[in-house]
Formats: C-alpha cells, sequence, structure tokens
C-alpha cells in the first residue's frame, strides 16, 4: 500500500456534534451561533426542555445539519403524561432522579419497585420518540432516527432490556455509543482522575451495547471523544484524544466529537435544570471559542476530514 493509500485508510471521519439543544433557550442560543460558523454540524434534541419547539423549528430549516434525538431522563421535565410516569418524575413532572440516584434506586429497589420505575422509564422514552418524530418526520423518513442519550443514559446496563426492545420496534438508522480510548488528556489532577474514571465505567458499558447494535446492523460511532475531558474541551484536550484513537489504527473509524458550548447565566437558570453547575460553568464560553476559533478545526484537519452532512445523504455506516 502506498504512503498515501495509507493515509487514506487511517483517516478518520469526524461528526462535530453539540447535546442538549433546546433545553433552555439560552444553550440553544449558544448552539445556533456555533453552528453558523465553524465545525459543528451535529446537534441533538431534548424533548421536555423549555426551547425545544422553536430549536426543532429553527433546525427544520438547517438540512446540512445532523439532527439526534437526546433520549434524557434525568434532567428537566417528562414528555408523557405525568400519571404515567409518576415513578421517575415529581408532582410538576420533572424528573425526579440523577444518574447517581438512579442507579442506586435500580440497584436496591424491590422487584416491584423496579418494575414500575422500568415500566416509567420506557413510556417516557416511548414519549420523547414519538413527539421527535412528529416535530421532525421529514428529516426522520430521509436520514431515519439518530438517537444518543444524556450522560449516556441509553448504555446502563439496567436498561439493557428497555432499550433492546425500543431498537426493535423504532429501529433507529444511528445510535451514539461512549467509547474512547484511555489517555492522559492535558487535565488537572483530579478531572484528569474524574474523567478517567467516567471513561473506564462507559468503555464496559459500551462494550455489551455495541453488541446489541451490531445484531441488529445499526450504525454507530467507533469512538466518542469528549469523555476523558467530560465537558471541558479544548483543542489541545481533543487532539490528546484523537492520537489515542490513531494509536489504535483502525481503518477510517468515524468519531464524534462531543461538545457542550450553551450555557446558562445565573438569571437565566430554569429550575427544571438539574445540573446548574455544569451550564454556568466557564467550560461552556471555552467550548463555544474552541468550536468559533478555529483551534479545533486544526486539530481535526490533522487528524481526517468532517462529515458533510445533506439532506439525502444516508446515515454514517461504521463499516463503509
Amino acid at each position: 500500500m502506498s504512503g498515501q493509500n495509507a493515509a487514506d485508510q487511517q483517516a478518520m471521519r469526524f461528526i462535530v456534534h453539540a447535546d442538549d439543544c433546546g433545553l433552555t433557550p439560552s444553550i440553544s442560543a449558544d448552539i445556533f451561533a456555533c453552528l453558523a460558523k465553524g465545525p459543528l454540524n451535529s446537534v441533538s434534541v431534548v424533548m421536555g426542555g423549555s426551547d425545544t419547539e422553536a430549536s426543532l423549528q429553527a433546525l427544520a430549516h438547517m438540512p446540512r445539519t445532523r439532527v439526534c434525538l437526546h433520549l434524557n431522563i434525568l434532567e428537566g421535565r417528562c414528555s408523557a403524561p405525568i400519571r404515567q410516569v409518576r415513578p421517575l418524575v415529581d408532582e410538576a413532572g420533572v424528573f425526579r432522579y440523577g444518574l447517581g440516584q438512579m442507579l442506586a434506586a435500580l440497584a436496591a429497589g424491590t422487584a416491584a419497585r423496579n418494575k414500575a420505575l422500568l415500566f416509567a422509564i420506557r413510556t417516557e422514552l416511548e414519549a420523547q420518540i414519538d413527539a421527535f418524530a412528529a416535530s421532525f418526520g421529514y428529516l426522520h423518513d430521509q436520514r431515519g432516527l439518530h438517537l444518543d442519550g444524556h450522560l449516556h443514559i441509553h448504555c446502563i446496563p439496567a436498561l439493557q432490556q428497555t432499550m433492546t426492545e425500543l431498537i426493535r420496534e423504532h429501529r433507529p438508522s444511528y445510535v451514539r455509543l461512549p467509547n474512547e480510548p484511555a489517555h492522559l488528556a492535558p487535565l488537572p489532577i483530579l478531572p484528569l482522575l474524574v474523567g478517567c474514571a467516567r471513561r473506564a465505567l462507559l468503555a464496559r458499558w459500551s462494550a455489551g451495547f455495541v453488541r446489541l447494535l451490531d445484531s441488529m446492523d445499526i450504525a454507530h460511532n467507533q469512538y466518542l471523544c469528549g469523555l476523558v475531558a467530560g465537558g471541558n474541551l479544548t483543542a489541545a484536550r481533543v487532539a490528546a484524544s484523537l492520537a489515542a484513537m490513531q494509536h489504535r489504527r483502525q481503518p477510517s473509524p468515524l468519531v464524534e466529537i462531543m461538545c457542550h458550548p450553551g450555557g446558562i447565566s445565573a438569571h437565566d437558570a430554569d429550575s427544571r435544570i438539574r445540573h446548574k453547575g455544569f451550564y454556568q460553568s466557564p467550560a461552556r464560553q471555552t467550548e463555544k471559542g474552541m468550536l468559533l476559533d478555529g483551534s479545533l478545526g486544526q486539530v481535526l484537519a490533522r487528524y481526517g476530514t468532517v462529515w458533510n452532512f445533506a439532506a439525502d445523504t444516508p446515515p454514517p455506516c461504521p463499516d463503509c
């Protein structure tokens, strides 16, 4: 194989993605500012956010932007009728559990309580898929349903049966995997330790989930950049992650760069937002700057090319 052909075989394909569109107007505004300029070409929308409807209406006029459903049972308000998902939400329909609380509830609950909670989760996820399809039907028809999860809840082992049933019923075209190679990102020691632990846990979750997707012939990314850095991405931290992926020598891997450029100010904080500290962090503006100042684009150009989405482009396939 010639040097040029070898380089082509190793070149990565990138989806540059922002989570949490629609959660609040300010989060959406930051994301749309990045979509207007820079490499960002994909977003996932939270159903039940305070800006969901407006965001979906705007995205309907952006055919070169991939739009995914951000499955969510932790942040904001439910999409299903409250009475149908009462084990999952409070009286106002706001999700009652954080991720750790959810895992603890499923691990320590009685059989009857877990059955009720899992039924509520299944009902809520069904409602989110139905609401997304109703709001964004034309894109669903053209590209198929693309899914990811808030804090990667779709890969929780305790929800494997629930997700198996949903995937068999709705046959998504693409599902995101939270799989990032181990590496030492340029981070302070405590965030690095937390990020490495998070990456290791999600790698374990992904191992089981990838078998499910492959058995159903559902496309997915090979790698996800942004787990070790955990919402604190910079161009240098992206470069460290991509270098670890390149070391794996997988031919033309599909890589999602997971960004969170949307932030909120203290006076803009929605009472339904659980992780206010995350969305008020200066890291939100740092990630926004990385997308707008060209630094991320320069890093990506060294490793491959950004996927060019168009209205008639088929979903990317991991084996293509």
